[in-house]
């Protein structure tokens, strides 16, 4: 099985919630051969709620008619679809392929080197508004704000490369996320009241409010 212990301790989630192999078999049927990590995401937390949909969208197995594209699969969306991502055909018979990001459907990019990486960071770009404390407005940083953050806390190791021109994401905690935007922007939150006020008395002194 996959590994999403990193996005379980984040969200706290104890108990699979994901979609049938009948419900999975819908996709199959349109695609054929699904990644190992993708059929093993869908299954175990693909019905995650707070997860998979509180900013952008897990497209659920019945929506994957809605975005047929000859090249990819098309299985995330920006919550105004303002962009997708998918993986591409080729790659649908590796168990961790890469996933890539259009605006248009038709230019496309690589986001994250592995399905996995992209599912984690989506998770955390996700935690930053599903969480129970989060940063009450986003703030505008500079470089000196940034080498903070980088001295503070530790990189999660995931990011995205396209997405807003970029975001990483950090924290010293499992239940925490600190999310860096385009190196210009700030957004935090935790799940853990303590480790929010921790988080709080440094980040909101940093950069200016938006």
């Amino acid at each position: 099985m996959t590994d999403f212990s990193t996005i379980k301790k984040l969200f706290g989630i104890t108990e699979p919630n994901g979609f049938s192999e009948d419900e999975i078999q819908i996709i199959k049927d349109i695609f054929g051969d699904l990644p190992k990590a993708f059929i093993d995401y869908y299954s175990e937390l693909g019905k995650i709620e707070n997860l998979n949909n509180t900013q952008d969208s897990l497209n659920k197995p019945d929506q994957f008619q809605y975005f047929k594209h000859n090249d990819y699969l098309i299985f995330y969306a920006e919550n105004q679809r303002v962009c997708v991502w998918g993986i591409h055909k080729d790659d649908l018979s590796k168990p961790n392929p890469p996933v890539y990001m259009s605006y248009d459907e038709k230019d496309w990019k690589q986001e994250t080197e592995t399905l996995t990486d992209f599912f984690e960071a989506m998770a955390f770009l996700q935690a930053g508004f599903a969480l129970e404390y989060t940063a009450e407005c986003f703030y505008e940083i500079e470089d000196k704000d940034l080498k903070v953050i980088v001295e503070k806390y530790k990189n999660k190791g995931v990011s995205f490369a396209q997405w807003a021109e970029g975001i990483s994401f950090y924290g010293n905690h499992d239940d925490e996320v600190i999310i860096v935007m385009s190196n210009e922007q700030l957004f935090y939150s935790s799940a853990n009241a303590e480790h929010f006020d921790e988080l709080d008395k440094v980040l909101s002194k940093l950069g200016t409010e938006l």
